[in-house]
């Protein structure tokens, strides 16, 4: 049995870092440190917890946004309703509306388009 979260790292890719990360701040009041490492231009996503799990923007050859493939949900918002209607009014697309999981017992989902074309998810535990 697993002692801890299997996750502890997560990519979303870019093709324009500074477009992403103002994205990404400007909707999620969140806010990311820049770097460069191995040739990949990254912004990591600030965070209290150094141990905890957390994300980064990775512009890279290797690394193309879209659709297609794994999907990422954050937990950035503890109501999800008020962050999906921020996004609404950002025109920001939104593929899934705030959703029950297990009628609610499992927390609310949602997923949108990010400004780089890739399909994230939101989690929350309240509607």
């Amino acid at each position: 049995m697993l002692q801890q979260a299997p996750l502890v790292w997560g990519e979303i890719a870019v093709d324009n870092m500074d477009r992403a990360v103002n994205f990404y701040e400007t909707n999620f009041n969140v806010s990311f440190t820049r770097e460069t490492m191995d040739g990949m231009e990254m912004a990591i996503l600030e965070t209290e917890e150094s141990e905890a799990a957390s994300i980064g923007l990775v512009k890279h050859e290797m690394m193309k946004p879209g659709t297609d493939g794994s999907l990422l949900y954050l937990h950035l918002s503890d109501k999800l309703t008020s962050l999906v209607e921020k996004l609404h009014l950002a025109e920001v697309k939104v593929l899934l509306p705030v959703t029950p999981i297990k009628g609610g017992e499992c927390g609310f989902m949602s997923i949108f388009i990010d400004s780089e074309g890739n399909k994230v998810g939101l989690w929350s535990k309240l509607g």
